[in-house]
């Protein structure tokens, strides 16, 4: 019963999550030509796979949960009061959670479950010379 309930939350969690990206996508092929960037969950250290990924403007980016355990996915702005640019529920195991592209800068994001989980996106702008900065 309980592997029934946690696949039903899985796909359901799966469903929420593309209807998410494809509602806030410009549009059917800013999706289609930009292909979604993963990020895994790893249970021992760097815990995230890449830690710190490069991600082109304009793309999507996917956590995937490979692990046995529940995992989430939170912006370090989102402790404090500033704007939050993501922050997930808890990501069951075999689950993924996609948020739409994110403008040029650097994310420091961790997991809230695992505080010592962290890792960091570098959006970049192809036509800007610099780098980003934190977000």
């Amino acid at each position: 019963m309980i592997r029934c309930v946690t696949a039903f939350i899985s796909r359901l969690l799966s469903i929420f999550a593309i209807c998410h990206l494809l509602g806030t996508a410009s549009s059917p092929e800013a999706v289609a030509s930009n292909p979604v960037i993963d990020i895994a969950f790893q249970s021992s250290a760097p815990y995230y796979e890449p830690t710190e990924a490069v991600v082109p403007m304009g793309t999507p980016i996917r956590w995937v949960n490979t692990t046995a355990s529940f995992h989430s996915v939170r912006h370090d702005a989102c402790i404090d009061e500033e704007p939050c640019p993501f922050q997930s529920i808890a990501i069951p195991p075999d689950s993924s959670f996609v948020i739409a592209p994110l403008p040029p800068g650097r994310y420091s994001y961790h997991c809230e479950l695992h505080p010592i989980m962290r890792g960091t996106l570098l959006v970049l702008d192809p036509s800007s010379k610099e780098a980003g900065h934190d977000r």
